[in-house]
Formats: C-alpha cells, structure tokens, sequence
C-alpha cells in the first residue's frame, strides 16, 4: 500500500509563526517579522518555504543571542524557547513534504566521492552554505583528481576555448584544457608565460594543501576551483623533481563540495555567479608582514647553526625557507625580502632611536613604503642606490626623513638617488626638499634635484665619447669573427646589435651632412 503523501498548509504555518512572534516575542526584530509576513502571503514552493523556515529558525536563535543582559530574564527566555520550538516544528513538517515529493533530476550522477578517505566520510555540507541568497545542499568528500573534469565553459577561458575551436573544428579535450591552463598550448596572442599563474598556486598547494574546496557537478565537471585542480594536476604531473612523493600523495585526492543530484539549473548558476562575480572580500596580507616573518624565521635559523654556515649551505636553508612558506624552488623572493627588511629595520631604527618618533607610527609607515625598500636594496655595487646610501650617513639619513614625511610621491624617485649622489647642484636641491615644512614644494625641489642629477649625467657621458668611441671600433675591427659568433653570449650580442641599429640613422645622416670630400 502506498503511503499518501503529507499536506501542510504553507501559509498558516508562517501566519502562525507571526502570531505567536506578535503574542510573545514581538522585540526579536523586523528581519523575522518581515520574514515571516512573506511566507504569509506569497505562494510558495515547499522547498522555498523550506528554505524560509531555516532562516526563519536562524534569525530567532540569533536575536536572542543578542539579547542584553536586561532583557534575559526567565520569562522571557521561556517565550523565545517556545517559539524557537515553533518554529523548528513547522520547518520540519515542511522539510517532509519536500522530502515526500519526488523531484526531476536534471543530470544523472556519473561521479561519485569516496565513501571515507584518510578517516574522513562524505557527507552534507552542514550547514548548508549559500550561493548568491539561496541554500544549495551539497556534499562533501575526497575524490581522486584525475575524475575531476575541467570545466570548458569557465568564463576564465572563454576567449582561448573559442579560439581553439575555431582552429580545430572541436572543442578542447580536457588534456588540452590542462595544456591550455598550464601555458603548455601555445595559441596565438597568448605569451608562453604562466597566465593563470598555475605552478605558482601548485608551489602554494604543495606547502598547504588544497584549502578551498573546489565544487564539482554529479557528473564531474567543475563549477568552481579549475586553477586548484589544475594545480593539482601539475603537481601529479611533474618529472622536473620540483615536486616530492609526498607532494604527488597530497595532491592526487582533493576535498570537493558535490552537487546533490537534484540541484537545478537555477543552482548552478547560483555557484558560478557567488563565485566568480562576488568577491569574498578577502585581503591579503601586506608585503612588509610577510617579508618580516621570512626574515624572523631567516635569522631563528641563522642562531642555531654553529659554526655560521657558509654560501652554499645558507643557499640550502634558503631554498628551505622559501619552499616553507611557497615562495618558489629557487632563493628569488627570500633574498629579495632579506635585503628589503635589512633596509626597513635602519629605516625604523633611525626613526625611532634618533628622531624618537612613536614606535607604532615608524611601523605604520614601514608597512605604507615597503616596495621603496626594494628600490633602495638594489644596486649594493658601486653606483647603485644602496651602495650611494651606505658611503653617506647624511645621504641616508635625508632619504629616510623624506620618506618618512611623504616627500617621495612616487617609488621611481627613489631611483635616480644614486645620480643626485654624484652632482652637487642636485644633492643641494635634495638638502632643500629634507628641510622643505610643504610636502608640495618638497617633491617639487626634488623633481628638481632629478633634473639636475640626469642632466649631469648627460654631461658626463658627451665628455670623452670620441675617445670611447675610438678605442671601442678599433677593438671591433681587430676582434676575430669567431669571437663575436661563438664567445660572446647572444644576449650581449643582442645589445649589440640593438645599439648599432638605434646609431645608425644618426650615423647616417650625419655622413650625408658631412658631405663625399669627409668621407673616407
């Protein structure tokens, strides 16, 4: 015998709810009265009705949370505990008719989550988690990487899926999408860099782990996550030793929210637009916090070791660091962040110590021009900017006053400081711009000082060109060819000729000036 399915009238439910709200908690706020007068009088779907009641259950026990202290007494407490009741009992009869009535699935599950992996079983998400205001029931479980589908329909890849298209008559399989991700595909206007930036994500995975779960479909295609997967994937196939087996081991299964297999198209759409048009606010830490805590780690590694290691072994512990904290195979990123903290910390010393400004406001303003510590780093060799600040405590001194006072509107000023280093006339309008009270007229002097310092250089370069020039040719002309085609490196034959290419029109003319008696 048949089981009849349940009837509930969906309006009372809510007309009821609002009632007892009126009767006995009516300070619980408008959100809950407003969400109770549309249940009331708007026809409803059981599954929307649902859907209501859940946030319906979600606000009371919110509200009284928020409850002062005043306003918890006994009675009180009893009235929203007998409403809260209420309100659950009504959810759940409704839940039995969404459940009692048979739905029309839209995709038929060819995919399916391991049943337990690494101790953990698949599941409902719980609680059921919102995609642009709906709930979307999903499950979550580890599936095996390679049964996740790239997804061809990623906005990400549009224009390059419909290139391949019209070039193949096809549309990409998904070892082609994987190439095309990867950068491994070369289609035309596109570089052959990283686009989507993969191995650095997989180099973040590898450290990590995959710590979004990416959201798949019943039948294995992707809604959300075809970086991470791609990642993974780079990562499984690696041959270059850049990843470990226990990289490969992290990465061949991931934790993926599913779609149930009765999710709708409304659904899906849902997923891809919460995903990819709203942002999740997120902010990344600033460079200077994480360039502080690589050095911290840098020098807690340097006190351990007895005697102090040398080149070589500090090249190792770098490679270390770097891998700890995802920054890549190679030492690139830690050096860099070593160099420009070594600058940050005589910055904060000179301010905090000689001019005794406040140490958190130093700090603050350490954070605000970091990525100028990295223009001061650079050039540690002679005529470089670092090397112009550590031959002159009053050069430094001045530029770090500058920068503190907001007088360097721009990192690229930072720059030509080991040219004004060199001109008098220009270290004079710099020593007028450290004193200058007007921020305005400051950066207008050193503009100033920047000018004067390139048109020196300018200078210095004219004097003595015919004598470069002379020993330059007669240099080229006695070279052996072998020597221009199998010792010079091809970048520095590359300069070479780019410079030949950009004298000779001038070389040219100023023959034709000259005139056939002039000309040899």
């Amino acid at each position: 015998m048949m089981q009849d399915t349940p009837t509930v009238d969906l309006a009372k439910e809510f007309r009821l709810l609002l009632a007892a709200v009126k009767a006995t908690a009516s300070d619980l706020g408008p959100e809950l009265d407003e969400m109770l007068v549309d249940g009331a009088r708007k026809p409803l779907e059981p599954a929307e009705a649902e859907r209501l009641l859940v946030r319906v259950v979600e606000t009371i026990r919110r509200s009284a949370d928020e409850r002062g202290d005043a306003r918890t007494a006994e009675a009180a407490r009893a009235n929203v505990n007998d409403l809260l009741a209420l309100a659950t009992s009504a959810r759940d009869r409704v839940r039995s008719l969404v459940s009692a009535r048979p739905v029309r699935m839209e995709k038929t599950q060819t995919c399916f989550l391991l049943k337990v992996h690494n101790s953990i079983e698949r599941g409902p998400v719980v609680p059921t988690p919102v995609f642009h205001e709906k709930e979307v029931p999903m499950n979550g479980g580890f599936i095996r990487t390679s049964d996740i589908k790239l997804w061809e329909s990623n906005e990400r890849l549009e224009i390059h899926v419909a290139q391949f298209r019209a070039k193949n008559s096809r549309p990409p399989s998904p070892e082609e999408l994987f190439q095309i991700m990867t950068g491994k595909m070369l289609l035309e206007g596109v570089g052959a860099e990283d686009e989507f930036a993969i191995l650095d994500l997989a180099r973040s995975i590898a450290a990590n782990g995959v710590r979004k779960p990416p959201i798949v479909d019943v039948d294995g295609a992707l809604l959300d996550g075809n970086r991470r997967v791609s990642a993974c994937m780079l990562i499984l196939s690696d041959t270059s030793g850049e990843f470990t087996s226990e990289d490969k081991k992290r990465a061949e299964f991931i934790f993926v929210w599913q779609l149930t297999p009765h999710a709708t198209a409304d659904d899906r759409q849902r997923v891809i637009v919460s995903l990819n048009f709203e942002s999740d606010q997120k902010k990344d830490w600033p460079e200077y916090i994480k360039a502080r805590k690589v050095y911290e780690e840098w020098n807690a590694m340097l006190a351990v070791e007895t005697p102090k290691p040398g080149p070589k072994q500090q090249a190792a512990m770098k490679r270390t660091l770097s891998k700890k904290y995802a920054l890549g195979p190679d030492t690139a990123v830690v050096n860099r962040y070593l160099k420009m903290m070594k600058w940050a910390e005589e910055f904060e010393e000179h301010h905090i110590n000689t001019r005794k400004h406040d140490v958190f406001t130093v700090k603050h303003r350490a954070t605000k021009y970091f990525q100028y510590f990295d223009e001061i780093a650079k050039g540690e060799t002679t005529g470089g900017v670092a090397s112009a600040l550590s031959q002159s405590d009053t050069l430094r001194q001045t530029v770090f006053d500058m920068l503190f006072d907001n007088k360097f509107d721009n990192w690229t000023k930072i720059r030509p400081i080991k040219h004004i280093a060199t001109s008098e006339e220009a270290r004079a309008l710099l020593a007028k711009a450290h004193v200058e009270p007007d921020i305005e007229q400051a950066q207008e002097l050193l503009d100033l000082a920047i000018t004067a310092a390139n048109a020196k250089r300018a200078e210095q370069r004219s004097v003595g060109a015919d004598q470069r020039i002379e020993n330059f040719t007669k240099w080229l002309e006695e070279v052996p060819p072998i020597t221009l085609y199998e010792v010079v490196t091809l970048d520095n034959v590359k300069r070479l000729s780019r410079a030949m290419g950009f004298v000779e029109g001038i070389l040219q003319k100023r023959l034709a000036a000259a005139g056939p008696d002039d000309v040899d």
